[in-house]
């Protein structure tokens, strides 16, 4: 026989039991039953591991409810005990009859209060089923299987209705007066304020709908019978051949005959042949080349013959423009190095020119820090300590270059290494070479068509003139025009990567410390040479002593010559004026007779040939200067038979070029 699953009671159905189980019977008055001894404790006894494959009170077993568990009964159920908080329930072994009812009262009376209730235990929390129509305590869903036992254990809390000896236990009998108050009913005041609420709004579930009512829209006309009778929907769909796209013709360009008409050409006859095309009116390259300037072409303002200049060569290069534009930076209204670069450098797309601008503004702002170098208190510097002091040995010069380079866009760097600057002295024949050293700094900057250019900023910006002497400014632009293979005659690099020879060689340290085997060389004053467009490497005599003995020359007399730095360099344009007559000081037979012997020159050269028992005795100088001013007038473009004119009869100044000393 299969067991049924306990029906669950509502509401309604435990009232209509409670009020049946009145019917007949007398009212028992409330006692309160003493508290029972305790339970005696059990003997432990050790887990059984017959473990029962079915339990009958678990809680996955318990009816719904507090329905008591057992084998479903066809009559109704009563309703359940109710027992009330902190009552316990002892154990018994017979059946106990339930509590006699308390008397009825008549409805006149006012009902009782019951006592209040004791506070729950912590551990009585009640726990809400889905179903809201009961209440179990967490307590009555505890399995009344024990483990120890294996047998059936009451919970002495347990409001689950339970089976004792094979008897059901009854409900009391209902009681209005056990039954709480009642909560008081809301003041009439509250339902004032309820009416002055605003009226509700109808949800968004059940919105408030219009009807609208639909017209419908007029019939359209019908359209109209196609002219041909024949019904097309039966036709079948015509498939059209493959589309083969035919070659263009050949386009056909009309051919105007050469007869005009009012000026207008008249296109009558499409297969004549076109007219002659008119050569009188074609651009003539040779008349378009002639308008345009050309340096070599014309006569140069000086009247000095020239040839064609290159855009590679830098001696004969105008830098007028970034010249002038480099002077009107002051160094104490600069503000940072940027700016100064981006002003310096802006106006010249040309690298070339950027280079020169900066080149030229560090000869107008920073002088050579003498007191420090002679003082052996030269210490590191960096380009803002040189912008901001304005003072420098070669290494600040280099830095302040190498940052505004940089800054303008320029490919740049600092090259260190040995240079035959101030102090150094030639090394005679024989002399023991000493070890390679570093004691100055200069630049290598990227111009024109990527070529790498070295240059001297420091060498270029003035003299130092010795110890206890202030430093001169002295604009020098050889120290940026010259090539990389006269530039490395005086500056040799630590690093061998920085040679920038024109065909990737480079120099040894011997080659360089002792340059040439024959001798020092002539003294140039580079004050003078390099501002009148002189090479400093072609002046003859070679070298520095020049023997008195005519046994010593080949020829019956001596020649002195020097020549332009560039064969199309010119006065005028690249330098500051028209040429100075050259002369040459000599000391006459024994030294006894000075004598002031003018040069020859053609423009290009400049030469004077002197018999060797003229040039004076051993040991006095022979020396190349030019006529400075002649009567307190500037000396520029005096020709030599002005020269000779006023020589001995009007005051003369003169400047050195460069020197000799006879032995």
């Amino acid at each position: 026989m299969t067991e049924e699953e306990p029906q669950q009671q509502s509401i309604q159905a435990r009232i209509a039991a409670l009020n049946l189980g009145q019917v007949g019977r007398a009212p028992i008055t409330a006692t309160t039953s003493p508290r029972p001894a305790p339970k005696p404790s059990l003997d432990f006894r050790r887990a059984s591991t017959n473990i029962p494959t079915r339990t009958t009170n678990s809680i996955y077993s318990n009816g719904v409810g507090n329905e008591p568990s057992g084998p479903n009964r066809p009559a109704v159920l009563p309703p359940p005990i109710i027992t009330r908080t902190g009552q316990v329930t002892g154990p018994s072994t017979a059946p106990v009859a339930p509590p006699r009812l308390p008397p009825r009262k008549n409805s006149s009376q006012q009902p009782e209060r019951s006592p209040a209730l004791p506070p729950r235990r912590p551990s009585e929390q009640l726990s809400r089923r889905d179903s809201d129509e009961s209440m179990s305590s967490v307590v009555s869903t505890i399995s009344t299987t024990s483990a120890f036992s294996n047998g059936p254990a009451r919970t002495p809390t347990s409001r689950a209705p339970s089976m004792d000896a094979g008897r059901r236990l009854q409900a009391p009998v209902y009681d209005p007066a056990t039954l709480p108050p009642l909560p008081p009913k809301r003041p009439k005041a509250g339902k004032e304020k309820e009416s002055a609420r605003l009226p509700l709004r109808g949800a968004k579930s059940t919105p408030t709908i219009t009807t609208i009512e639909v017209h419908q829209p007029p019939a359209t006309p019908p359209l109209p019978q196609r002219p041909n009778g024949r019904d097309q929907s039966r036709e079948p769909a015509r498939r059209l051949p493959p589309t083969t796209v035919p070659p263009p013709p050949a386009r056909q360009i009309p051919r105007p005959t050469a007869t005009r008409v009012n000026g207008l050409d008249n296109h009558q006859d499409q297969n004549a042949t076109p007219p002659p095309i008119p050569l009188s009116s074609r651009p003539d390259l040779s008349r378009l080349l002639a308008t345009k300037p050309k340096p070599s072409s014309t006569p140069s303002p000086s009247g000095l013959p020239t040839t064609p200049s290159t855009n590679s060569c830098l001696k004969c290069r105008d830098f007028s423009a970034p010249d002038t534009h480099a002077a009107t930076f002051p160094r104490h209204t600069v503000p940072s190095i940027d700016w100064l670069a981006s002003q310096l450098t802006t106006p010249f797309p040309s690298p070339t020119d950027k280079a020169r601008a900066i080149f030229t503004w560090l000869h107008h702002n920073v002088d050579y820090d003498t007191e420090a170098f002679f003082n052996d208190r030269v210490q590191p510097s960096s380009p803002i300590s040189t912008l901001n002091t304005g003072l420098a040995v070669c290494e600040g010069y280099a830095a302040l270059f190498t940052a505004l380079a940089t800054h303008a866009g320029l490919a740049s760097v600092v090259v260190g290494g040995h240079g035959k600057g101030f102090g150094f002295a030639a090394l005679p024949r024989g002399a023991h070479i000493p070890p390679e050293s570093s004691n100055h700094a200069w630049n290598a900057v990227q111009i024109d068509n990527g070529e790498w250019k070295l240059l001297d900023a420091c060498w270029g910006a003035g003299n130092v003139q010795g110890k206890g002497l202030p430093y001169q400014r002295a604009f020098k632009p050889n120290h940026f025009t010259m090539d990389n293979e006269e530039f490395g005659l005086s500056h040799f690099p630590s690093n061998r990567a920085h040679f920038y020879l024109p065909h990737g060689g480079t120099v040894s340290w011997e080659e360089y410390i002792l340059g040439d085997q024959g001798g020092p060389g002539v003294r140039v004053f580079t004050n003078m040479a390099p501002q009148e467009g002189l090479s400093t490497t072609k002046f003859l005599p070679k070298y520095l002593k020049v023997p008195v003995s005519a046994a010593k020359h080949a020829g019956p007399t001596v020649r002195f010559q020097f020549e332009r730095v560039c064969s199309h360099w010119d006065p005028l344009v690249h330098g500051p004026g028209k040429p100075y007559q050259f002369i040459l000081a000599v000391h006459g037979r024994d030294g006894r007779a000075d004598d002031y012997v003018p040069f020859e020159t053609n423009g290009l050269f400049w030469w004077a040939d002197v018999p060797p028992e003229k040039l004076g005795a051993p040991g006095q100088t022979i020396t190349c200067f030019v006529v400075d001013t002649v009567a307190g007038n500037s000396g520029r473009g005096l020709s030599r038979e002005e020269y000779l004119a006023a020589k001995g009869r009007k005051g003369m100044s003169f400047q050195g070029v460069a020197a000799w000393e006879l032995i």
